[in-house]
């Protein structure tokens, strides 16, 4: 009996022990398996047809050359069977999803702070970063499918530059976040993501940590249908749940999540008297929670400065206010004062609840060489402890 026949009886013996979930679950592993080994042979293949010419131009190895050289690196962002996951979901996600990534009548508002100052929905373009890389971009707008500029006069040449923006972290950002920042802090705990959107958080935390569970909370049906699609396809229904409700109605998960991750949740999707109410609820559910860990993209201190919180921990000069609307099918926020509640005041004053975790940034944990702007998206993920 050959090798090839030596494997298919063991592979068939190996499928006798398997039934229903278990069967299923084997079927995506063996697909993709084969796939990634096919993938990995070419690229084998490739590696050597490159070193073969370098020997035979008499390439020599020596600092500052342009030939690819191994890093030190571990993280490889191209290549091994959690990235092709990765990437089969992604494709998956947009074959169901317009470039913008917007479900139906979704609506998103700009922020209206300093750091988006001048933008409208006009020279705004809302593009997925999970979805589509920065090449992916140059792609799309080479064919047409995108444009990088806005006519100011139309029919002149008076344009000025469209400003991109993302809902979702970057392929690169979730791994940084899972498989440095992360690694160890993840095994065998709750995350729980606030306002999981297509679900990047938790596909990525599904193939990237041993975390026990992935919770995602979303108010919006159409996401939590895709999400649920996904997770049902590519079989990570035994870690991964998704819930459809607003977070108001929804204390026991940020009770019970030893992570919280919230990526621009707030800011684009709800007003200024639903961001600071949303806020309160999280204060209130995870203060006490000694040791949990929040996870935000961009930092806390600029997402609650937006939403008008006091940053000094001061009690400002009592003022009427306008009670905030309730969204619908939420419950009732704890009451508080008609000034400013001490949560208020506290959530600002971040240092009496939070300690500031240090998150370095150098890119040197990745095997391919990290970009300018890749640097960029990492430092944007910032990390707090509940003390």
């Amino acid at each position: 009996m050959d090798a090839m026949d030596k494997a298919k009886d063991s592979f068939l013996e190996l499928l006798a022990t398997l039934e229903g979930d278990e069967l299923l679950s084997f079927e995506t592993f063996v697909g993709v398996a084969i796939e990634e080994r096919l993938h990995i042979m070419n690229k084998e293949n490739e590696q050597l047809q490159m070193q073969s010419q370098g020997q035979d131009q008499g390439h020599e190895h020596h600092a500052g050359c342009n030939h690819d050289h191994a890093n030190t690196g571990t993280i490889e962002r191209s290549t091994g069977s959690k990235i092709f996951r990765l990437n089969k979901i992604i494709q998956d996600l947009r074959d169901k999803l317009p470039i913008n990534a917007e479900a139906p009548n979704e609506q998103v508002t700009i922020p209206k702070s300093e750091e988006f100052e001048g933008y409208t929905k006009d020279n705004v373009v809302h593009v997925d970063g999970f979805l589509y890389t920065e090449d992916d971009v140059d792609e799309l707008c080479d064919s047409g499918k995108l444009s990088r500029n806005i006519c100011l006069k139309c029919g002149s040449k008076d344009t000025k530059p469209l400003n991109f923006i993302s809902h979702s972290a970057t392929v690169v950002q979730l791994q940084f976040l899972y498989q440095v920042l992360l690694k160890d802090a993840s095994k065998g705990k709750t995350i729980l993501d606030i306002g999981s959107r297509l679900g990047a958080m938790l596909y990525a935390g599904y193939l990237f940590t041993d975390a026990k569970k992935l919770i995602g909370v979303e108010m919006n049906d159409y996401f939590c249908k895709l999400q649920q699609d996904m997770v049902r396809k590519h079989r990570m229904q035994d870690r991964i749940e998704i819930v459809h409700d607003n977070l108001l109605n929804r204390d026991a998960l940020l009770q019970g999540a030893d992570i919280v991750i919230m990526n621009n949740v707030f800011q684009f999707f709800a007003p200024v008297e639903i961001q600071r109410q949303l806020w309160e609820f999280v204060y209130n559910n995870i203060r006490h929670r000694k040791g949990t860990l929040l996870i935000t993209i961009p930092s806390l201190q600029e997402q609650l400065k937006d939403a008008g919180f006091d940053m000094g921990g001061k009690k400002p000069k009592s003022k009427k206010k306008k009670v905030p609307a309730k969204p619908p099918g939420a419950v009732s926020a704890p009451s508080t004062p008609s000034n400013e509640s001490e949560a208020t005041i506290s959530i600002g004053n971040i240092t009496s609840w939070l300690r500031v975790v240090d998150v370095r940034v150098t890119g040197e944990e990745f095997v391919e060489e990290m970009t300018e702007d890749d640097l960029e998206d990492l430092k944007m993920i910032h990390i707090y402890e509940v003390i």
